[in-house]
């Protein structure tokens, strides 16, 4: 079933890809002061100029929002996206920014969209990149992602790989056969994160489960892991034919969104 969702099946192959195999991140936390990611607008600076190097012509940026931690308001997050691109505007560094988010799975999230107060991306504004406890119980994120859809968002979770309770196929394919998304960091391909997100990564991609790479950069020391991801096969296969991320550019999301859809 997986193997048909998108075009080719993996091949073992270590072949050339074309230069930058893809241009758009959607998960990236280079707005500064507000989460773990870039402590200040230097940093910010140096984040995107590497993943510019990289081949990214568009970052998404996703700070984290989570009550007690980081109470980033929608409000708070527009303006610093909008420091950071009239700074970088200044400096001459030709990249297009946009903000969404990182929601943490609680009870504020909820709150939100009800508000209508989240950020989403995508060329329609429909997905909402949200994370949860590494602990959770798949009931729980399919009753949520639920919510989720009922409101109008399509649900993407952030590096399902790296959840110890979801460590397994039956559990991950009850996930996205009730509509989520998966939003795999590419430094989980290099182990960069742990062995067994590793393996669970190359599963996913294996199985064509993969929607969105994200590279969940927080800091300069990650572009190189990053980087070295982009000769595993893996990450060529899936970057080249298989994820999302270049149709958010492109405008073809919603084309291929409704793709995958037609086929779970």
């Amino acid at each position: 079933m997986f193997e048909t969702l998108f075009k080719k099946p993996l091949s073992g192959k270590n072949s050339a890809f074309t230069q930058h195999p893809l241009t758009v991140d959607v998960h990236a936390h280079i707005l500064p002061h507000l989460d773990d990611g870039a402590a200040n607008v230097e940093q910010s600076i140096a984040i995107i100029k590497g993943l510019q190097t990289l081949g990214y012509k568009k970052i998404i940026a996703t700070p984290h929002v989570m009550s007690g931690f980081y109470n980033n308001s929608y409000e708070e997050i527009l303006q610093s996206l909008q420091l950071l691109k009239g700074i970088l505007k200044r400096y001459n560094i030709p990249v297009e920014l946009e903000a969404s988010a990182e929601y943490y799975l609680e009870d504020n999230l909820f709150r939100s969209i009800e508000r209508g107060e989240v950020l989403t991306f995508g060329n329609q504004k429909k997905y909402l990149l949200f994370e949860a406890s590494f602990i959770t119980k798949p009931s729980y994120l399919i009753e949520s992602a639920r919510r989720i859809q009922q409101a109008g968002y399509i649900p993407v979770l952030a590096h399902p790989e790296r959840y110890i309770s979801l460590n397994n196929m039956d559990t991950l394919t009850r996930l996205l056969f009730n509509g989520i998304l998966f939003q795999v960091n590419i430094g989980s391909l290099t182990g960069y994160y742990s062995k067994q997100a590793q393996e669970t990564a190359e599963i996913l991609v294996k199985k064509n489960m993969v929607a969105f790479f994200g590279t969940n950069c927080h800091n300069e020391s990650q572009l190189k892991s990053i980087k070295s991801a982009f000769e595993l096969p893996y990450f060529q296969y899936a970057a080249k034919e298989n994820v999302l991320n270049n149709t958010l550019i492109q405008a073809q999301a919603q084309y291929w969104s409704a793709k995958i859809y037609s086929r779970i």
